[in-house]
């Protein structure tokens, strides 16, 4: 009762209307739904987006959306730390504001200023809106507590949220666009290195955050060795600048000249483009993962604990690899009392057949 009071005093609507709506102004609001004479006044808009760099690919589908029906508004953007490759460079947003949750909403407001939005979407459903200047305020309480989230991707699941007011979305895909003049710049560069030489490049991400979701080292090296002898192609091993070594030792095991490091060499959006170019991606369950999708790079992604059905890849051609276990999809990820073996099961025999059903 006490919050629903203080919301009232300070002007905005009362916790059950915010609930009933999900879409907010500081007055009454006849309808949740977006008019085309209210989106053509919405001009200025600030997206409230999610801390790590996979979940914010998870969310583009939906930013898209919204550039697309609000084609005339700039689109500023709010991220966690992590997530700055995310927003850097990328031509969808105006500006760009990265916020550690942990520093709190009113620290949110200082970064923010005398920014006044048309429009505020939070897609990480915190009271934060309504602290900002807008005119118009929506966020999901309802929606996200009573939305199917095991069995449904996270892409599809947002994109419901939006559906009543921006209208619904056919064709999901994740989304990082490059533009003209950086396309030209990469594709410079790396033939200047030798590297899209006319060669066709196949991707190999033995790296992951959480290190029970990477598959064995020695696996991979297997899998670049049979992609170099069986199709002759340029086997890079991607990863962060704190994977180098791990992405160094499998190059010297391939020991190979087609074999190459790349791992923290490259910028992210100069990673982007090479994935745009690889005939190839084997991943295990990361971000990298994401991007590939969002450059419509073919993939094979090899999962332990964690959920496809939630978090796999999307919109492009690919093959979700993972174990027959009863406890698959894992909905514990961080706890196993069987040791992960889920990782173990994968077999280097699937990978390559899997390979051979996308390269064939």
């Amino acid at each position: 009762m006490f919050f629903r009071l203080h919301l009232e005093k300070s002007g905005f609507l009362s916790f059950n209307l915010v609930l009933k709506c999900d879409i907010i102004k500081p007055m009454r609001l006849k309808a949740p739904i977006f008019s085309k004479n209210r989106v053509d006044r919405i001009k200025k808009i600030l997206i409230i987006g999610l801390s790590s760099i996979g979940d914010n690919f998870l969310i583009s589908p939906a930013i898209k959306l919204i550039k697309e029906k609000c084609k005339d508004a700039s689109i500023d953007i709010v991220v966690g730390p992590r997530s700055i490759v995310f927003v850097q460079g990328n031509p969808v947003f105006s500006k760009y504001y990265i916020w550690d949750k942990k520093t709190g909403i009113f620290h949110l407001k200082t970064i923010l200023g005398n920014n006044h939005y048309d429009l505020i979407i939070d897609f990480r459903n915190s009271p934060a809106p309504f602290f900002l200047k807008a005119d118009y305020r929506m966020t999901f309480f309802i929606k996200e507590l009573f939305s199917r989230k095991f069995t449904t991707h996270e892409s599809v699941r947002v994109l419901k949220f939006l559906e009543p007011y921006f209208g619904r979305c056919e064709n999901v895909e994740l989304y990082f666009p490059l533009k003209d003049e950086e396309i030209l710049e990469y594709k410079k560069f790396f033939e200047k290195n030798g590297i899209l030489d006319g060669s066709k490049v196949a991707m190999i991400n033995p790296g992951a955050a959480f290190e029970k979701k990477r598959w064995g080292k020695d696996r991979f090296v297997e899998i670049g060795r049979y992609l170099i002898s069986k199709y002759d192609l340029r086997v890079i091993v991607s990863g962060s600048s704190d994977e180098f070594n791990l992405a160094d030792d499998i190059r010297r095991k391939i020991n190979d000249n087609n074999c190459i490091n790349l791992a923290g060499k490259i910028t992210f959006r100069q990673f982007a483009y090479l994935l745009s170019k690889s005939a190839l991606l084997i991943t295990n369950d990361t971000g990298t993962m994401h991007l590939g999708c969002a450059m419509k790079c073919p993939i094979i992604a090899i999962f332990g604990p964690g959920n496809p059905l939630r978090y796999g890849p999307i919109g492009t051609k690919n093959i979700v690899l993972h174990t027959n276990r009863k406890c698959f999809p894992c909905r514990l990820e961080a706890k196993c009392d069987k040791n992960f073996i889920c990782m173990e099961e994968v077999t280097v025999e699937m990978v390559i057949s899997a390979i051979e059903k996308l390269l064939n």
